[in-house]
């Protein structure tokens, strides 16, 4: 991966638990403000919607999304988070996404990016190592492919689309869909993936 991403990796491997009740007044009127959220995410910032990780520049709220989601029952319209789901154990995650249910509206939707363990091992399986160059990731060997693409970065459970629609189902998502790379039958959730496409695993989620 690239240094800037290692970097930000490490950031998330270390969050800093914040709570709602002591967010800053200027950010709490910004998350009241909006009904979209873009969760975990990064250097990139989305107009118009609220943007939440652990750190960042002016326009992100810092926020531990391992805690209980800092909005009210059934009051966000969507949800966006990539890439950020297999930073945390199964169970944190599966947490996770009970929050999002819980904070999403009746015909809400929650789309989730995130790596797809089926395209990592069938990398692994063809004997290839250079899926990932243009990440600045090249592994030496395909067995180094496959253990680094699981374990660095802070990743913690890379998911296949079975078990992440199980787990999204077990939140209390009924319709779950997997849906290709920034496309979307909803308008405002086309085109919001910001990292380059390597068979990422992706797929929407109606409350």
């Amino acid at each position: 991966m690239s240094q800037l991403m290692e970097g930000y990796r490490t950031l998330r491997a270390a969050p800093v638990r914040v709570s709602s009740r002591v967010l800053r007044p200027r950010l709490t009127k910004q998350l009241a403000e909006h009904t979209k959220v873009h969760l975990g995410c990064g250097p990139y910032t989305f107009d118009g919607w609220a943007n939440l990780d652990l750190g960042g520049g002016s326009d992100v709220v810092s926020f531990d999304l391992t805690a209980r989601l800092p909005f009210e029952d059934a009051s966000l319209d969507r949800i966006f988070t990539e890439h950020f789901i297999e930073h945390v154990t199964r169970q944190r995650g599966a947490r996770f996404l009970r929050e999002c249910a819980r904070v999403l509206k009746p015909g809400g939707v929650l789309r989730v990016s995130t790596p797809d363990l089926v395209r990592l091992v069938d990398e692994y399986l063809a004997g290839r190592t250079t899926e990932w160059t243009d990440q600045g990731w090249t592994p030496a060997t395909p067995a180094q492919m496959l253990n680094e693409g699981m374990r660095q970065w802070g990743h913690r459970f890379v998911y296949d689309e079975p078990e992440l629609i199980a787990a999204i189902r077990s939140a209390g998502f009924a319709d779950v869909t997997r849906v290709a790379w920034r496309e979307s039958q909803h308008e405002d959730l086309r085109g919001l993936e910001q990292r380059s496409f390597h068979g990422d695993l992706i797929v929407e989620a109606t409350r």
